[in-house]
């Protein structure tokens, strides 16, 4: 009885506090194919790693809060999936014209990191704010309790949607507590083209959010981004291929018994130049 107990605490101990370097693994939705002929099926990968499009830990699918497709039909949930080597998968077919949004969130989990892992995860997402109160509430050198969640989208387009960009699903914004919301279709985009985000926060413009933009092959270069006081920023796509928006947000907690900050993470991915 008692061994049980002690399993089970264990047990519990692993689920809330994980390892600093999975919790630092962006989560991506990677298509197989960002556009298909109406009733062509293609696999859609959940995947967590450092390089996009990479995945180098398993999400488990305990861990997935949701997942829905966002159409011109309106939202469908999933929960057919996967496993795929690292990757979660699940297959997506459409059977209308029109763009597809697939979005998923994951439930929240906990991690203590210590002062100078924390210190690093900031200063290499951009989150500057956090590490100035770090300093100002002289915690600059203490270990930090983080709860964080993560949040994910993929733009897909099916068919012809030239004509159906007025009010489409590409444009929704889908009710993730972060999310980065694009102003145009981003599989539209050529090479050389931009994007105009928003980046929302509990629904409200998010000023000063640190974005990130990469490509599929390049590693970890980025173009870094910062919005502005309405939340918005413009981002140039210089070639061809598969390329991906990233942000973080960070909030203090105030009277929190399980953690002193909580960190919102959000991606979309898309693909320049698609092929028709």
């Amino acid at each position: 009885m008692l061994v049980s107990r002690v399993r089970g605490l264990l047990f519990l101990a692993a689920v809330l506090f994980v390892a600093g370097g999975a919790h630092a693994h962006d989560l991506w939705i990677v298509s197989g194919r960002y556009w298909l002929e109406p009733f062509e099926t293609t696999r859609v990968f959940v995947n967590s790693g450092d390089v996009y499009p990479e995945s180098l830990t398993l999400v488990s699918e305990r861990r997935v809060g949701a997942v829905a497709v966002h159409g011109p039909e309106g939202v469908r949930s999933l929960s057919d999936f996967r496993i795929d080597g690292k990757s979660l998968s699940f297959e997506l077919t459409a059977r209308s014209p029109g763009s597809r949004v697939l979005a998923l969130s994951t439930a929240p989990r906990r991690v203590r990191l210590r002062p100078a892992e924390f210190g690093v995860y900031l200063e290499e997402n951009g989150l500057d704010s956090i590490r100035e109160l770090r300093e100002e509430l002289e915690e600059a050198d203490a270990p930090a309790l983080e709860r964080y969640s993560k949040f994910a989208k993929a733009f897909v387009d099916i068919g012809d949607v030239e004509s159906m960009d007025q009010d489409a699903p590409w444009s929704r914004i889908v009710g993730h507590p972060i999310e980065i919301v694009p102003q145009q279709n981003p599989n539209r985009l050529v090479s050389g083209g931009q994007l105009d985000v928003q980046v929302l926060y509990d629904s409200e413009p998010l000023a000063g959010a640190p974005l990130r933009a990469g490509k599929a092959g390049t590693g970890t270069e980025e173009v870094i981004l910062t919005t502005d006081e309405s939340g918005n920023a413009t981002a140039t796509f210089t070639s061809d291929g598969r390329w991906y928006l990233r942000t973080i947000h960070m909030v203090r907690l105030e009277d929190d018994t399980e953690a002193e900050w909580e960190s919102f993470w959000a991606t979309m991915t898309f693909e320049v130049g698609v092929t028709r």
